[in-house]
């Protein structure tokens, strides 16, 4: 195990036993949501001010907001390339558990931003 790992690892430890019941799931959640981003990033998908997020996964479904009809329609046709390559990212990762087997991808609405 290399020393990155080793400290991943370590942090994964500290963050289960802090954060209680329900913890590890959250970290698979947040691992699974950067593997989406790299991999929609790495697909040079995010141009024009387009972008996704990946909101939850349900039964091995990720559901995944497009912020414009026109990217929701890409994101449909690479769903599959999109998914496996979110997937080999997460190969490995201290916390990732989550298998994408399914890609749902909605049309953000407007105004439907991020709020406190």
């Amino acid at each position: 195990m290399s020393r990155t790992e080793e400290a991943a690892s370590a942090v994964q430890r500290a963050l289960l036993a802090c954060m209680g019941p329900g913890a590890a799931e959250q970290i698979a959640l947040a691992q699974a949501r950067l593997a989406w981003q790299e991999a929609f990033e790495a697909a040079g998908l995010e141009r024009g001010g387009m972008s996704s997020r990946l909101i939850t996964i349900r039964a091995g479904t990720a559901q995944v907001e497009a912020s414009e009809p026109i990217l929701a329609q890409e994101l449909g046709l690479r769903a599959e390339a999109l998914m496996g390559a979110a997937n080999r990212v997460m190969d490995g990762r201290p916390g990732a558990t989550i298998v994408i087997t399914r890609v749902a991808v909605s049309v953000a609405r407007s105004g439907s931003g991020r709020s406190l």
